[in-house]
């Protein structure tokens, strides 16, 4: 039986968003995404874009130190940056002037990325008129926000299939990678009346700051459909990702543990590894995808969800002494009886940071653990933030002081929370 927290209903806006310049506004307030249990009165409000009615927020600091997100209202992307690490954030810019129907839930939301030089990268998902369909889009500001290019698509099938739950990495010198769930192979063996258990995930790179992109690639085939995609770069800024794969040539009888896979060019990847072996079967997505970061030491730190019979339905692991899958035991954190579900992971040197939620059947904490050794020993687990109402997953980024939770909540808003703090108390008690 799969356990969820909280059931997220994506709130539908039909009105007009708002194209401005980059003047200082507050955010606050009501967070559109993932928002189940609106009143009116939140309704009512939700006219203009803005970050208290935002859905799906991704952040990410750029090389002057500003903070930048990417969200979605009314059928269109916008950014915004903070100069303060979130407390005050500019006017929201439309990042494709034609509207159009974009994925912006916890799963599958916008990307944000910048370069050394402070270009600005955007990928996302439009969906299609037939459900479960889309496209990968994507666009770029090469003048610090000011201008965005018209949206192209990055997958070289045009069917009206999915191609969608795309994640993406860029590179200091505007290298970049995108990844995503595509059904062509899965639509070419139903033409052809043949067996095909879920998606295959894809590829495509650019080398040119998005000029152009490279064929697409076939990563590996069988993929569960709905579950987002981690990436990160290694130390020699190739891309490393993870996804909820589908083990067993068994339609009914389907193992959906998590596959690795690294890069020794940009177009040539290396055979696929095991990282999970929880042994989850189950015949469905249960739209639970894993997270990961690469340290300075090369060290692939990953976490995930499964449903299993024994104590723990969170895990962690890190490939320091290898991803063998006969002997690598990951460590098991989180509780079904406690709904915990969707961690995220960042390192900061040889601080390891896991983050993910609990719901308790009236509110939704955010716990926080932390190795201050690369993922050898933990401290204890500590509550970092609450909120009474729906929620999105918790996110985690980094600059090179410090880690911060982003967290949209439907009651408070945006959260923008250092968590290098939190650690420093704990430590001092």
């Amino acid at each position: 039986m799969i356990r969820f927290p909280l059931v997220f209903i994506i709130s539908l806006f039909s009105l007009l968003g708002l194209s401005s310049g980059l003047n200082a506004m507050e955010h606050g307030g009501f967070s559109g995404v993932s928002a189940g249990n609106e009143n009116n009165k939140n309704k009512e409000i939700c006219h203009i874009a803005s970050l208290k009615c935002a859905k799906a927020p991704s952040a990410s600091f750029g090389p002057d130190g500003k903070l930048w997100l990417a969200w979605v209202f009314s059928g269109h992307v916008y950014v915004q940056y903070s100069i303060d690490q979130g407390k005050v954030f500019s006017l929201p810019l439309s990042v494709n002037r034609v509207p159009e129907n974009i994925a912006a839930h916890a799963e599958n939301r916008a990307k944000i990325q910048l370069d050394k030089a402070g270009n600005i990268y955007i990928s996302w998902t439009q969906s299609l008129r037939k459900p479960y369909t889309g496209n990968i889009r994507f666009s770029r500001s090469i003048d610090g926000g000011e201008t965005f290019s018209q949206p192209i698509t990055v997958n070289d099938d045009r069917q009206e299939i999915s191609h969608r739950f795309d994640a993406m990495v860029v590179s200091d010198d505007g290298h970049i990678f995108i990844s995503w769930l595509d059904k062509r192979d899965a639509q070419a063996a139903q033409d052809q009346k043949k067996e095909y258990v879920g998606g295959a995930l894809y590829y495509s790179y650019s080398v040119d700051q998005g000029n152009s992109f490279s064929k697409n690639i076939n990563l590996s085939d069988n993929s569960c459909v709905c579950c987002r995609i981690a990436m990160d770069l290694d130390n020699n800024d190739l891309p490393v990702i993870a996804w909820r794969d589908i083990y067993g040539n068994d339609a009914n009888n389907q193992i959906r543990d998590h596959s690795l896979i690294t890069f020794s060019s940009a177009s040539k990847p290396a055979k696929k590894i095991r990282l999970s072996n929880e042994q989850w079967k189950i015949n469905g997505c249960p739209h639970h995808g894993p997270a990961l970061d690469v340290d300075g030491n090369n060290v692939v730190h990953s976490t995930w969800f499964n449903d299993t019979d024994g104590e723990h339905v969170l895990f962690y692991g890190n490939s320091a002494s290898g991803f063998n899958i006969s002997d690598y035991k990951a460590m098991g954190f989180g509780q079904a009886d406690k709904q915990s579900a969707h961690p995220y992971v960042l390192t900061l040197k040889q601080t390891v940071y896991l983050v993910w939620k609990e719901f308790d059947g009236k509110k939704t904490d955010i716990f926080m653990k932390t190795s201050k050794d690369a993922g050898i020993s933990w401290s204890q687990n500590k509550v970092i933030s609450t909120t009474a109402g729906s929620s999105d997953h918790p996110l985690l980024v980094k600059n090179s002081k410090a880690v911060y939770l982003s967290w949209h909540t439907q009651d408070e808003g945006y959260r923008f929370i250092e968590l290098s703090l939190i650690k420093m108390a704990a430590d001092a008690k």
